[in-house]
């Protein structure tokens, strides 16, 4: 952690327009096709723990120091209520059906979190800057800052090195949006 900043670039309280800028963002990414990303989510619900395994049943599901396989989690709610609040850890290709059903995981849980690391920033010859192939990547965090802090709302990060505002400005610019605060501690 820490050899990044993340500028955020969209905030709102709505899950489904949060995804749809984050892959915006992600697209402006060189070789980012098929690349696997990360959603992690706090859930404090029987029914939301149920809906979470239906819709990503490889995934894992985290108590304290207990992991389960989704498909291996117990039906019983009385079980299940006795593991709240549970952590949801997929590895998936965050792309078309994935990020659907990751909008129907997020929307309900205490906080979460999209993550695509490592994407290939081109260069940007205009600004000076050569592509950047570390320290970068696109965070869609819901109702948490970039670490974790808990916040209102939902908000989306670029990844950048440390002190390359220009280059996150330019990438927001490319999806029509903008810096909207100061930086804040990175990957």
């Amino acid at each position: 952690m820490g050899n990044a900043q993340a500028y955020p670039i969209y905030r709102t309280f709505d899950a489904a327009s949060i995804i749809s800028v984050a892959f915006d963002l992600v697209r402006c990414g060189e070789g980012y096709e098929g690349e696997t990303g990360y959603l992690d989510a706090e859930l404090g619900d029987v029914d939301d723990v149920l809906k979470a395994r239906n819709l990503f049943p490889d995934a894992w599901f985290s108590h304290r120091r207990s992991n389960f396989r989704g498909a291996d989690l117990s039906d019983d709610a009385a079980v299940l209520t006795g593991l709240l609040p549970m952590q949801l850890d997929a590895e998936e290709v965050l792309e078309g059906d994935v990020l659907s059903r990751a909008v129907e995981v997020l929307r309900p849980a205490v906080w979460g979190q999209l993550a695509w690391m490592a994407l290939r920033w081109p260069a940007i010859p205009e600004l000076g800057l050569g592509p950047e192939y570390a320290r970068t990547g696109v965070q869609a965090c819901f109702n948490i800052d970039a670490n974790h802090e808990p916040v209102a709302g939902h908000t989306v990060y670029v990844h950048v090195y440390p002190g390359d505002e220009d280059r996150a400005r330019h990438l927001a610019r490319m999806i029509g949006k903008d810096v909207i605060g100061p930086p804040e501690h990175g990957w």
